[in-house]
């Protein structure tokens, strides 16, 4: 019961954050997409179909291509973001940069209040090409977020 409480909390919680702001991609290139991913108590990744209102990190930009991280955090009963910690990313020599961003995503997300706190693991898959368009990019992102992210 508690099990299913927690998983319905987190889906709960990602709804409403995706729901309550939105994240037009404008069809100007260069193109940079980003998905995300979360992973319930069965070790099964779901993908959200929007994140919150972000923006591609200016740092990420030098990649030209592809990037992925794996992170877990606490979402405290008030919303706040706790104990982010960086558990993968790839490619290696942009681990750096990597981490910043998704630390950088995951403390603007803006959580709901909950009645208890939250151990989430998430994927964010970062994907920038200059020559493809909108939905080109969504899509080439999309089977990025499909492979290990090792």
């Amino acid at each position: 019961m508690i099990m299913k409480t927690i998983v319905y909390s987190t889906c709960l919680i990602f709804s409403f954050a995706a729901s309550s702001q939105s994240n037009d991609i404008s069809d100007k290139r260069p193109i940079a997409d980003i998905q995300a991913q979360f992973l319930d108590q069965q070790g099964v990744w779901h993908r959200l179909q929007k994140i919150p209102n972000h923006e591609y990190p200016l740092e990420l930009l030098n990649i030209q291509g592809k990037g992925c991280a794996e992170t877990s955090f606490v979402i405290s009963k008030n919303g706040t973001v706790k104990n982010i910690k960086i558990n993968n990313t790839d490619p290696k020599r942009f681990g750096r940069q990597l981490q910043t961003a998704t630390r950088q995503l995951v403390r603007k997300w803006h959580w709901p209040e909950q009645e208890q706190t939250t151990n989430l693991t998430m994927r964010f898959d970062y994907c920038f090409e200059s020559d493809l368009t909108r939905d080109e990019i969504i899509n080439h992102c999309i089977k990025q977020s499909e492979q290990v992210c090792s």
